[in-house]
C-alpha cells in the first residue's frame, strides 16, 4: 500500500512538471526539472543519508552560490516553487489536505506513530481522524521547503513535531549545519548523543541531601543540564533552556532515591514484577528502553537522572539477590 502511495505521488510530481511552459525558461531550469523528473520517485522516498546526497548533487549541479535570499528570487527557485510549494496548487499543499483519499500528510504520521516530538520529548503529538474530529501534529521540514522546495514532499523530511518546536526551527538552513557536524537528524539521534544530567546552584542542597531532609521547593536550586555533540541541535529548539521548567521532575527523582526502601521493591519483586523494566515503570510511571523514549514526554529526562541517581543499579542488584 505504501508503494502505490509512493507511486500515486511520484506521478503527480510529473504531471506538474509535464504542465510547465518550458518554452522561456533557461538550460539549468530545463536540466534541474528534468533531473526531478526521472528521479522523482527517489527524492520522494529518500532516507537521510540519500537526502543529503541529493541536496549536494543539486546544490553543485543547479543551485547558484549566491545565498539563501537572492536563490528565491532566481529562475529555478520560483520553478520548482510552483511545483511544490505554491500555497494554491503546491504538491505540500495537496499532501496536507485531509479531505484526500491518496496518501496525505495523515498517512504519514499515522504511520511513523511517534508519541511525542522527536525534537524535544516534551509534548505528546496527537492523532486524531474519524468522521467527527481530525488533529495531528506539525510537519517540520529538516531542510527548509523554503530553502530545498524539491524535498517539500520527502517522507523524511517530514518530521511531526510539536508547534513549539516547529516555530523555532523555522527556516534555518539545516543541511550546511548538518554537513559542518553541528546538527544531527531526529532519526539519527543515538542514545549517548545527548544526556541529561543536574547540578546545584549552591552547596546548601548537598547538605539537605545528606541529611534526608530536602523538600519540593528545592527544586529552584536545581539546574539541569544537557551534554550533547550536537550543539545546533540543542540553539535551533532551546532545548537546555526550555528543559529548566522541568525542575519539578528532578527534585521528584532525588526524593525518592532516598526515600523509596529497598523492602519496597523486594515486595515488588515478591507480587511479580520480576525484570527491571517492569519495576521502573511502575515506580517511574515512563518507559526504560531506548526504542520506547518517544512513547511518552520527558522519558529521557527521567532515564537520565534516574541512572545518574543510581537507582537502577540498585533495582539490578535486588532482582539478582531474588
Amino acid at each position: 500500500i505504501f508503494e502505490t502511495h509512493i507511486k500515486s505521488l511520484t506521478k503527480k510530481v510529473q504531471d506538474k512538471i509535464n504542465c510547465i511552459d518550458t518554452s522561456k525558461l533557461s538550460k539549468n531550469t530545463l536540466c534541474c526539472l528534468n533531473e526531478v523528473y526521472i528521479n522523482a520517485e527517489l527524492i520522494i522516498k529518500a532516507d537521510v543519508q540519500e537526502l543529503k546526497k541529493i541536496i549536494e548533487y543539486f546544490k553543485s549541479n543547479f543551485y547558484c552560490s549566491i545565498g539563501y535570499e537572492k536563490n528565491k528570487q532566481t529562475e529555478l527557485y520560483l520553478t520548482l516553487s510552483k511545483i511544490f510549494i505554491d500555497d494554491k496548487t503546491g504538491l505540500y499543499k495537496n499532501f496536507t489536505n485531509s479531505d484526500k483519499k491518496e496518501h496525505n500528510a495523515y498517512h504519514l504520521v499515522q504511520t511513523l506513530n511517534l508519541k511525542t516530538c522527536p525534537y524535544c520529548n516534551r509534548s505528546y503529538i496527537s492523532f486524531v481522524k474519524n468522521d467527527e474530529k481530525k488533529t495531528r501534529p506539525q510537519l517540520d521540514h529538516f531542510y527548509p521547503k523554503a530553502i530545498y522546495p524539491f524535498l517539500a514532499c520527502s517522507f523524511y523530511n517530514l518530521i511531526p513535531s510539536c508547534s513549539a518546536c516547529n516555530h523555532m526551527k523555522s527556516d534555518d538552513d539545516s543541511y550546511n549545519d548538518e554537513k559542518d557536524g553541528n546538527l544531527v537528524h531526529p532519526y539519527n539521534v543515538k542514545d549517548s548523543d545527548f544526556t541529561f544530567s543536574y547540578s546545584f546552584d549552591n552547596l546548601d542542597i548537598l547538605k539537605s541531601i545528606d541529611e534526608k531532609n530536602i523538600k519540593f521547593e528545592d527544586e529552584k536550586k536545581i539546574k539541569i543540564t544537557l551534554d550533547r555533540k550536537y550543539e545546533k541541535n540543542n540553539d535551533y529548539f532551546q532545548l537546555e533552556t526550555i528543559y529548566q521548567n522541568h525542575r519539578d521532575i528532578v527534585i521528584e527523582l532525588i526524593l525518592k532515591e532516598i526515600n523509596y526502601p529497598k523492602s519496597y521493591i523486594d515486595e515488588l519483586i515478591k507480587n511479580g514484577f520480576g525484570t527491571e523494566e517492569e519495576i521502573y515503570r511502575f515506580i517511574f510511571s515512563n518507559y526504560l528502553k531506548t526504542d520506547d523514549l518517544h512513547k511518552r514526554p520527558l522519558s529521557k529526562l527521567t532515564r537520565d537522572i534516574v541512572e545518574e541517581l543510581g537507582i537502577l543499579e540498585k533495582i539490578k542488584l535486588l532482582i539478582k539477590e531474588k
